[in-house]
């Protein structure tokens, strides 16, 4: 009673002003709890996402200028600088999206042009991946959130294209979005979730051209999800045995769109086909460009229309003349068939969500309003470009590219994305099946694609690590610790890994001479083995069965993210700009870092013009165009053939197969020439198998020595492929260039 009256005499003595701000102090802890997930959010878990966060940050951003940049890289980075220089953008699908160029330019603008802000954007991005899963911890677990956190953190593919000029890891970052507002969406029903879909669905198609992959998978499962749930209703229509397949066909289509236009807002068809509706009509018009594929199949090549433009032509994917007419027309049928089922579905709210997406996508596709027909490459020539590029097939990969670099590097989630498949699968948990599906539409989807690149790891290792991090989030959650602590159970995690060493030391021990010191050794690994498997046998009897197995997954993930901790460290910053790594594609050489380095230092205060030229010949010109940036003393030369006459500048940088067949021609005003790789590239000795000769090699125990070699060494038994460049200095010049491998 009396602390009732002392709390009474305290709360009447505030004003009304401090009431309300107690009441939005207490406010804050529930509506973070919401924003977050459902449950309390205790210290140590804050403390450990905090640590994972600084960690993850320090890992993107530690000497993050110093590896050679890319051919890529360097495109995005100039033209980024010439924004931030007030040249301008013009958005090129070549380059996908203008997103990044626009997001680099006002790094640029904010911290200076350099090789470290170049790639800031890509690190900062690739640390708010890692914060993501905290939004999805209804679905995911708190177990299960943080190891995909830890998962993403540490991934090799995740470290090093966060570490990369690409745009694929922003990609990871708006999918990721896009899958937690879909099931935040699903699971809560409010349409605040709807809005921030549009921003991130628009920033996706302002990225790159993968968003329509991206979309097609989520609006793919949210459509077989609606056909599931309204089956009877569909087929009820169908007379079983007294109708032709097409008047089945058609009478399915028939219920299907009954179904469907039965009503169509939120509160009367379900979320699932809310959510579909949104990237529907929003994306829809973005895809009016998909006609061209037609242009070259009998259904339109005796119109000779020319819908996109082939790639030798001077812009590629744009339709020509006719093709211009059909083009608009398109366009603008799905621009009114998205407006009219829109509104139809939420006339109050469609207007709104449209006007989220458009108003991003115009204003970034325009470079903020300065390059109008930014609008016209970005709804046709964008999905054009590409579509043509397909017969390019750019990377000339075999088919099972994904097959043999995923398992390198994305071990740990691949092993336990199909475990968890399979387990979801026979249990039939909802979101653990949109996961599977998720990673295997993504997997089909990349593998048919003609164009096979490292980088689109990055979209491949998202679902994997999505999914093992559920399913071992899940699995752990099971574990009965009391009973395990009690059984001796936690010897399973040391005695795990000195078990695999001792099997690998066995297996990889040849008898040479029938000797007693020879047969000694494998004697004491069996007997050793033989000895753990027991002690295991009786842990395994004093937890139980399904404890043991639960934990067992435990010594083996720990492993593994060992090992994946080492192999992102390997590939990030000792191999970054070295193709023994797979990851590591076409990559120029770090020598032509440090010449450039060197060169900048040595003639930086020099006025006279063309003192330096550089060999463009086979695209010879990048990175140098972004490492000479701002320069007026560079000049470009396409040299064709070796020269007969030395050039006038104080440093040449020439391609190899243009060097004088003598060096008398370059004496007189160079010093001798010093060679270097210019970009170089991994042995790709993989390619040309079929599928007869893959599966081949997968049976051949050399191949796997070898393949144990290169997974745990990086050791290769092929040298790497390159194209040279010869660097000469005049001798005016003193220019100490070394360094070189």
């Amino acid at each position: 009673m009396d602390a009732k009256q002392g709390n009474t005499s305290i709360s009447i003595g505030l004003t009304n002003s401090n009431i309300r701000v107690l009441g939005i102090l207490r406010s804050i802890p529930l509506r973070l709890r919401s924003v977050l997930a459902t449950g309390t959010i205790n210290f140590r878990e804050v403390s450990a996402y905090t640590f994972l966060i600084v960690l993850s940050l320090g890992a993107r951003i530690w000497d993050l200028g110093s590896r050679a940049l890319h051919h890529d890289e360097s495109l995005h980075a100039l033209y980024a600088y010439n924004l931030s220089a007030g040249h301008g953008y013009r958005h090129d699908p070549m380059m996908h999206g203008p997103f990044q160029m626009e997001a680099t330019a006002g790094i640029f603008m904010l911290f200076g042009d350099s090789d470290f802000t170049a790639r800031l954007i890509y690190a900062v991005a690739g640390t708010v991946l890692v914060v993501l899963p905290i939004f999805l911890r209804t679905r995911l677990g708190r177990t299960g959130a943080f190891l995909v956190a830890v998962m993403l953190a540490v991934s090799p593919s995740m470290l090093y294209f966060s570490r990369f000029a690409r745009n694929d890891i922003l990609m990871a970052v708006w999918t990721l979005g896009l899958v937690i507002t879909m099931w935040r969406f699903i699971d809560e029903g409010k349409t605040r979730y709807l809005f921030w879909a549009s921003a991130l669905l628009s920033l996706a198609f302002a990225t790159k051209e993968s968003a329509f992959v991206i979309t097609t998978i989520l609006g793919g499962y949210l459509l077989l999800d609606i056909i599931f749930r309204n089956r009877s209703s569909i087929t009820n229509l169908v007379e079983i045995g007294n109708s032709s397949p097409p008047v089945a066909l058609g009478q399915l289509f028939q219920g299907a769109w009954r179904t469907f236009s039965q009503g169509m807002s939120l509160t009367t068809i379900s979320r699932q086909a809310s959510f579909f509706l949104l990237l529907l009509t929003l994306s829809l018009p973005l895809g009016a460009g998909l006609i061209s594929i037609f242009q070259e199949t009998p259904l339109m090549s005796w119109s000779n229309l020319v819908l996109a433009s082939p790639v030798d032509s001077p812009r590629v994917g744009v339709p020509v003349r006719g093709g211009i007419v059909v083009a608009t027309v398109t366009v603008g049928i799905l621009l009114w068939a998205s407006a009219t089922i829109g509104l139809r579905w939420q006339k109050n709210s469609w207007w709104k969500f449209a006007a989220i997406f458009y108003a991003i996508w115009v204003l970034l596709y325009t470079t903020f309003f300065t390059n109008l027909g930014g609008i016209g490459s970005g709804i046709w020539q964008s999905l054009g470009y590409w579509i043509v590029q397909q017969d390019v097939a750019r990377g000339n990969q075999p088919l099972y590219y994904y097959l043999l670099i995923t398992p390198i590097y994305e071990y740990l989630p691949l092993l336990f994305a199909t475990v968890g498949g399979i387990y979801y699968w026979k249990c039939r948990g909802r979101f653990g099946l949109f996961l599977a599906f998720w990673a295997i539409a993504t997997f089909a989807l990349y593998t048919y694609i003609t164009e096979k690149m490292p980088w689109l790891m990055v979209n491949l290792a998202l679902p994997l690590i999505m999914l093992a991090g559920k399913f071992l989030g899940d699995v752990i959650d099971q574990i009965e610790w009391r009973r395990l602590w009690r059984g001796q159970g936690m010897l399973v995690i040391p005695i795990f890994p000195v078990f695999l060493i001792l099997l690998w030391e066995l297996s990889n021990f040849s008898l040479i001479e029938a000797d007693f010191s020879n047969y000694l050794v494998p004697s004491i690994l069996i007997v050793s083995l033989i000895t753990l498997s027991v002690v295991g046998r009786g842990i395994f009897k004093r937890v139980g069965a399904k404890n043991f197995w639960s934990f067992s997954t435990v010594p083996v993930a720990i492993c593994l993210l060992a090992l994946t901790i080492r192999s992102s460290g390997i590939a990030a910053y000792e191999n970054g700009d070295i193709p023994v790594e797979m990851i590591v594609y076409t990559q120029s050489s770090p020598d032509l870092a440090r010449v450039n380095r060197q060169i900048v230092q040595a003639i930086h205060e020099s006025e006279m013009p063309n003192s330096i030229i550089i060999d463009q010949s086979s695209g010879f010109s990048w990175p140098w165009a972004w490492y000479l940036r701002g320069r007026q003393d560079v000049g470009y030369v396409d040299y064709q053939s070796p020269l007969t006459e030395a050039p006038k500048s104080k440093v040449l940088i020439l391609h190899s197969k243009n060097v004088p067949l003598s060096e008398e021609v370059m004496a007189d005003h160079y010093q001798p020439g010093l060679k270097i790789p210019h970009r170089w590239w991994f042995p790709e000795n993989y390619r040309g198998l079929n599928p007869i000769e893959f599966l081949g090699y997968l049976a051949n125990p050399d191949i796997w020595r070898l393949s144990m070699d290169y997974f745990l060494h990086r050791e290769l038994n092929s040298p790497l492929g390159s194209e040279d460049a010869v660097v000469y200095v005049s001798q005016d010049t003193y220019l100490e260039i070394s360094g070189f491998r």
